[in-house]
């Protein structure tokens, strides 16, 4: 195994939360895969912000620190790191590696087709919305497409997608991105581990129209849920905040349309188009 890379934690600050965390793992007689294993993430992942390639969000930070004495130091250094350093896309790191590391993933969209479910055009037309520079936008199309592939793994999560009737009545207007975000839907739901239900507008209000969630299941390591606004998300695993979470999911599927019976209105949509 090569040895652990050097860190200067008098150059940066990133550095510095990276030794910290190795000294303070260390000090716990944990590897970085136990500790992975408490804060819902991967070994490499970890491994990562120890030698500061990656950077924890500060509720991360403060779940590392959590299951390492709960000294603070590592979240008072993430918080001045990201004061002197500001980075706001950080946050999505533990995401991804809490997305890869899970076996089961379900999730809620009120007004958007879900990331994983999204075709080319679809994407790039919600970026241009927006008004994301096209650079940017390169890369979220990328990062986004990259993340699908989960799905197509050999052995892949499980994969439960409710969205909102009001999302596909929003697509419709947009005929020219309409078409291959049906086809790609239709061809995803093929698939063992996707299944996607519709909760139609007739529906009314339901239990989750506070918005869009993520529910995670990962081996050994319990459930978490993640929300996000616009500009950036929360992981949390507080046993009560995550109970309440899949409450209003099992809730909302009672409401929802059977998964045949969303793909039957998927085909009709689609047909109407010809």
């Amino acid at each position: 195994m090569p040895a652990p890379k050097d860190l200067e934690p008098e150059d940066s600050m990133w550095d510095l939360f990276g030794a910290l965390l190795r000294f303070l793992r260390r000090h716990d007689g944990k590897t970085q895969t136990q500790l992975a294993g408490e804060v819902h993430s991967t070994g490499s992942f970890v491994g990562q912000i120890e030698t500061a390639e990656r950077r924890p969000s500060l509720d991360f930070a403060t779940q590392l620190d959590q299951a390492t004495g709960g000294t603070r130091l590592l979240t008072a250094t993430a918080t001045l790191a990201y004061k002197l350093t500001p980075d706001p896309t950080e946050w999505f790191e533990s995401f991804a590696a809490t997305e890869r590391a899970a076996t089961r993933i379900r999730t809620f969209e009120p007004q958007v087709i879900p990331g994983f479910l999204q075709c080319e055009e679809y994407m790039r037309k919600l970026l241009r919305c927006a008004r994301v520079p096209g650079a940017r936008a390169d890369m979220w199309v990328e990062r986004r497409l990259n993340r699908r592939r989960l799905l197509l793994a050999s052995e892949p999560p499980e994969y439960w997608a409710i969205v909102d009737e009001a999302a596909l009545l929003r697509l419709m207007r947009s005929p020219e991105v309409a078409r291959p975000q049906l086809l790609l839907m239709l061809e995803m739901i093929e698939r063992e581990n996707v299944i996607l239900e519709l909760v139609p507008i007739e529906t009314g209000l339901h239990p989750c129209m506070d918005g869009a969630f993520v529910l995670f299941t990962v081996p050994g390591r319990g459930e978490c849920s993640y929300s996000e606004d616009m500009s950036e998300g929360s992981m949390t695993t507080d046993e009560r905040t995550v109970a309440e979470v899949q409450r209003r999911y099992d809730l909302l599927r009672a409401d929802t349309w059977s998964p045949a019976r969303t793909e039957r209105h998927l085909r009709d949509l689609l047909e109407g188009m010809a």
